[in-house]
């Protein structure tokens, strides 16, 4: 029984290390009040107090501020902490501030106005629904506190209950895996990336009360009303934190069919941290979600426009809803055992139940002759759970400073459910079979971070052993290097390179024509590859501003490709499949000065397929995003905010091929502005008006179904903090 004996090995390793992390760090306490530490401690906060044993005086240690859309240190991406000018990977931060100012609906929504993210299609609907493209390479997860979220339900998340997201580019697996997406198939996953949701955690910092109400109205995507709050609380003696950010939503779309009940959406992301030692914090991070909402599937479009409706039309009936659950949560262990070893404990389980009955316009080819409309229903039940154990060895070799990683860890993902399309009629799900998909994925890590004068070498290799529903096993390596100089040894401009590769099985893809299901050798047994080569600068120009930009190459080698056949039920397959991706990005992120923040993005990629050498846009090639926000001293400190975003032309695909001239996607660029203005310490007001001048136009899209973007949108918030 080899998958008892991982889970024995996994689960034995995770509890000796919770034992003897807070037997370590409490014995460490005791012997810590006669003998102080002289290796490196934990970060000071921004405001410590500490007494001079020589004078008997109070020295308050202030830090500097902290940039809004900047954070000082990071560990997305490089496992450990480092300040993000140093890491030698690009890692593109949203903070808590950019994700409040932009006043998003969603995840998605904030998403969407990335350069280089993109996505097939805001919907449920799909084995693929809550994964992105970055840098040309689709399927690339969503991960929160390092673990997916099951059943691709991030992308209706209320941003209002994250703390940062963290988009980190290139191949991943020799940071967190070879990733699974929501079915057992890999697909490629983490060619591009990942994005980390960091959710908001309780703080010993302060104490607070965080009230927001906000509505909003667009012809086209029709009325919200939104509720917000976050409460963070200390005990008496400061050892224990709780915090709750919840959101409540109500919407009426502009596009529901005449009689369709209104949707709503819960969310709550409750934190508990307890301080058992000065140096070691244990913590439950919660997350739960409800929607019930009408169902939508899209427009079929044609040269760009809307083909037999408008922007806001709908395919669906009154009744079709889409309803999804999920809930879950980590627990956590982190800190210091001595002054040179860190522990990082995990311990996650997540759950999605999704349930949806629609109809939607035909997304094949051949519409309308072949039909106007495509039914679909599903019930399927998502289940991710996680365990892992991180050691962060802290030490000096010489001049040399170490940040060694060890790391233990296993990842099982279950699906199972049913699910169906028909360009006939309804889906009666009563007539259909369950399925059942499992796989499992146990990993090794091992990674180094080199600091001496000026450089940062990160050297490490991450293996995962792999068993799917169909029994196949299959080990893969993901090495990775890179290297970032401090070229004017000022800390302003860092040089920074990078080599990585990712493998992942190719589970679950038929190798015969005549595959019966029944044996290994009916399902391919190769290992796809996923190869990067960076090279970047990163300038610090003026204040806390910092500009970045980048050349990446991915190719990507022994990947699926459909021999005959229609597609993975009726078709087979060869592990022959090449592509590549070339691209440029550039960023500017940071505070020009105390009260002017920017933050303003660029990305450019081409995409070939090296088989058959086709190569077109289907992503836009090119992409702009902007916004900036000013404090007005003048004005009663009210804060203006200005966007655009910019997106070039693209191709619609079907089956991973054009799906001709006339399935064609036109530029799109779009404006947004916003004032808050303070009534007083506490209380705040706030308008914007989001798509200023109402510019239409295809967001994304699933095969030939089109999601079109909201028309112009106006906003009215109110905050109450205190």
């Amino acid at each position: 029984m080899p998958n008892a004996r991982i889970t024995f090995v996994a689960l034995t390793t995770l509890l000796l290390g919770v034992a003897s992390s807070i037997f370590a760090a409490t014995v460490h306490s005791v012997d810590s009040e006669s003998t102080p530490p002289s290796a490196p401690m934990p970060p000071l906060p921004d405001s410590v107090e500490n007494a001079n044993t020589a004078t008997n005086q109070v020295i308050v240690i202030t830090a500097a501020p902290l940039p809004k859309y900047r954070v000082a240190t990071n560990d997305s991406g490089t496992l450990v902490e480092l300040p993000p000018e140093k890491a030698p990977f690009t890692v593109d931060t949203l903070t808590e501030d950019f994700i409040r100012e932009r006043n998003v609906t969603d995840l998605d929504q904030l998403l969407s106005l990335q350069p280089g993210i993109y996505q097939g299609g805001k919907t449920m609907m799909s084995r693929n629904a809550g994964t992105y493209t970055i840098r040309g390479f689709g399927r690339n997860e969503i991960l929160m506190g390092g673990v997916p979220l099951a059943g691709g339900a991030a992308i209706y998340m209320d941003p209002s209950l994250l703390e940062r997201i963290d988009i980190v580019k290139g191949p991943v697996g020799g940071a967190y895996g070879a990733q699974t997406t929501n079915s057992t198939m890999t697909d490629m996953g983490g060619s591009g990336g990942s994005i980390l949701l960091t959710p908001k955690q309780a703080s010993f910092e302060e104490e607070f009360h965080d009230f927001m109400i906000r509505a909003s109205y667009s012809r086209a995507s029709g009325s919200r009303m939104k509720f917000v709050a976050d409460v963070n609380r200390i005990n008496d003696d400061g050892t224990v934190a709780v915090r709750l950010p919840l959101a409540y939503e109500w919407r009426e779309p502009g596009w529901a069919p005449s009689g369709a009940r209104h949707g709503t959406m819960f969310s709550a992301t409750p934190s508990l941290s307890w301080q058992i030692t000065e140096r070691l914090i244990a913590g439950v991070d919660l997350f739960y979600q409800y929607s019930d909402q009408p169902a939508y599937q899209g427009i079929r479009t044609q040269y760009g426009k809307p083909y037999l409706s408008g922007w806001d039309d709908t395919y669906t009936e009154p009744g079709d809803r889409m309803k999804f659950m999920t809930f879950g949560g980590t627990l956590r262990l982190d800190g210091y055992l001595t002054d040179w070893l860190k522990t990082r404990t995990r311990a996650s389980y997540f759950q999605t139940h999704t349930d949806y009955r629609y109809r939607g316009p035909f997304s094949n080819k051949g519409f309308p002759n072949r039909g106007l409309y495509e039914w679909a229903a599903g019930d399927r039940i998502s289940r991710n759970l996680y365990l892992g154990q991180d050691f962060i060895f802290e030490f000096n070799t010489g001049d040399v400073e170490h940040k060694l990683l060890t790391g233990i860890n296993l990842f099982n993902k279950r699906n199972n459910g049913k699910g169906a399309f028909s360009a006939a009629g309804p889906v009666d799900l009563d007539t259909l079979e369950a399925t059942n998909e499992s796989q499992i994925k146990f990993g090794l890590q091992a990674q180094d971070v080199m600091e001496w004068r000026g450089v940062a070498l990160l050297a490490g290799i991450r293996a995962d052993w792999h068993d799917s529903v169909n029994h196949a096993h299959a080990w893969t390596y993901s090495p990775r290097f890179g290297l970032s100089y401090d070229i004017l040894e000022e800390g302003k401009a860092f040089l920074y390179a990078n080599a990585s590769i990712t493998e992942n099985p190719n589970f679950n893809y038929k190798a015969t024509p005549n595959n019966t299901g029944t044996g290994r050798g009916d399902y391919l047994d190769t290992t796809w590859r996923a190869v990067q080569k960076e090279v970047g600068i990163r300038v610090n120009p003026v204040g806390r501003l910092w500009a970045s930009a980048a050349l990446f190459w991915i190719d990507q080698s022994n990947a699926p490709t459909l021999v005959a056949g229609n597609g993975p039920d009726d078709g087979y397959y060869t592990s022959d499949g090449k592509t590549s991706s070339r691209g440029f990005e550039f960023t500017l992120s940071g505070d020009i000065t105390e009260n002017w923040s920017i933050y303003a993005a660029y990305a450019y990629s081409h995409y070939v397929d090296r088989n058959s050498g086709l190569h077109f846009a289907r992503y836009p090639a090119n992409a702009i995003s902007l916004w900036t926000s000013y404090k007005a001293p003048w004005f009663y400190d009210a804060v203006f905010g200005f966007g655009m975003r910019w997106r070039d032309e693209w191709m619609m695909t079907f089956r991973g091929a054009p799906a001709g001239e006339d399935q064609c996607v036109k530029s799109l660029i779009t404006f947004d502005a916003s004032i808050d203005f303070p009534i007083s310490e506490t209380l705040s007001f706030g308008l914007s008006l989001r798509n200023l001048f109402d510019t239409r136009g295809i967001e994304s899209a699933r095969n030939l179904q089109a999601f079109a973007n909201d028309g112009r949108t106006f906003e009215i918030f109110m905050r109450w903090r205190f």
